[in-house]
């Protein structure tokens, strides 16, 4: 099985993308043998080229990663596979001919090449929380709001600043302060805080049996934080849509949503900026189940 390198690379890529420095970090930090049903060392001989997943596996793989199946990722992921399942790419070839013709022309595969070329630089940004620490955001309001602030702001921030900013008390932000920074997502020093993760793009929790809990407390802890916030934007329309071409959007409304990250600028004045949630939802109307 030593041959299986073309999806062994691609795998161990596409992990480093979602933010998973190395191959341990990502097995941890999504729940391990739990969530993927394999050892650590199976894992590992998949980055190794020494052994090929098998195919439902390698759905359990793609959605831990957290990528969308129509993703680019996602595909290019199914495409080594397949090459290394029949250890050629002769017939593969075959059924891309008329993207190739596309491109050829100018078409759609140029704005692909485009897309691709912004998902490639803010990979660069992605990192990931460990479980614990998601437990530790979802378990108390101040310590995930706060910390949201302080990681889209550069520098240090006092109590002072961020009890004004969040509406917290300066014993709820001080106690929130040392909580960030026992777990790892801040420093704290006197009366000021900074966090470790200024100017990256945090990868959310995937979607497992392990996760379910904490994502659901994350979940009702914005519900509540919304109700008292201002909205900038909201643009609504209904639309019949069939559920692959609800698929089809929802990966260009992912994508939409993630460029937000490009106007990002946790360094600009305190004084005239803002912090924004920039949310994309769907939600199924009709019928009502």
């Amino acid at each position: 099985m030593e041959n299986k390198k073309t999806f062994s690379g691609v795998l161990a890529r596409v992990r480093k993308e979602q933010g998973f420095s190395s191959a341990h970090k990502f097995f941890k930090s999504t729940g391990g043998s739990k969530t993927l049903g394999l050892s650590f060392m199976s894992y590992w001989d998949m980055e190794r080229g020494r052994k090929l997943p098998k195919s439902w596996r390698l759905l359990t793989i793609i959605k831990v990663l957290g990528l969308p199946l129509n993703s680019r990722a996602a595909r290019e992921l199914l495409r080594a596979y397949f090459i290394d399942l029949s250890g050629s790419e002769e017939l593969l070839r075959i059924l891309e001919l008329p993207l190739a013709a596309a491109a050829a022309a100018g078409g759609p595969a140029d704005q692909s090449l485009a897309e691709a070329a912004t998902r490639q630089a803010l990979s660069h940004r992605a990192a990931n929380l460990t479980l614990e620490q998601w437990r530790l955001r979802a378990g108390n309001l101040a310590v995930n709001f706060c910390g949201n602030y302080l990681a889209n702001t550069e520098g240090w921030s006092s109590i002072r600043e961020v009890a004004a900013a969040t509406g917290f008390t300066a014993a709820a932000v001080k106690n929130a302060f040392k909580a960030l920074a026992a777990g790892g997502l801040a420093e704290f020093s006197g009366e000021r805080a900074r966090s470790q993760l200024t100017g990256k793009i945090v990868k959310y929790l995937p979607a497992t049996p392990e996760t379910a809990p904490v994502k659901k407390a994350l979940l009702a802890q914005w519900e509540s934080w919304l109700k008292n916030s201002p909205i900038v934007e909201r643009k609504r329309m209904t639309v019949r849509m069939t559920r692959a071409d609800m698929d089809a959007y929802r990966s260009h409304l992912q994508q939409a949503v993630g460029l937000a990250n490009i106007y990002e600028n946790p360094g600009e004045d305190r004084d005239n900026s803002a912090v924004y949630l920039v949310d994309g939802t769907i939600y199924k109307i009709f019928p009502r189940k």
